[in-house]
């Protein structure tokens, strides 16, 4: 399973670096840690997390960069300690979408949306 899941997170962060023709998702980069503290603080749970950061991230950033970076993190947890699922990368691609549909245009609204998605009590 997890060789199935890096080849996909492969072909897919290929394919994104072949339509942005750039290396790092900079601008996701220098964001990630603040937004990520400020998802923790309203949401500890992991899709919820996935979803509001990448959806705060939007706000900031290009959509294209921060699917970038969630791939990436993807990746790293196929090679380190973390745990890589697909769902967190669906997580993440909804949060994203939240943005560019204009269902979400500021950090509380990505939150609730995603609390929305990803309810705390569920088994996301």
């Amino acid at each position: 399973m997890r060789y199935i899941l890096f080849f996909a997170l492969f072909l897919s962060h290929n394919l994104l670096a072949e339509t942005q023709h750039k290396s790092i998702p900079i601008c996701s980069a220098l964001f990630v840690s603040s937004v990520k503290t400020k998802a923790e603080k309203m949401g500890g749970y992991d899709k919820f997390k996935h979803c509001a950061v990448s959806c705060m991230l939007t706000l900031r950033c290009p959509a294209s960069d921060v699917l970038e970076i969630g791939i990436l993190k993807e990746l790293a947890d196929v090679f380190g300690p973390g745990n890589a699922e697909m769902d967190d990368l669906e997580a993440d691609f909804k949060g994203v979408d939240l943005v560019l549909q204009k269902k979400a245009t500021n950090d509380d609204q990505c939150s609730t949306k995603c609390d929305k998605i990803y309810p705390r009590h569920s088994c996301k």
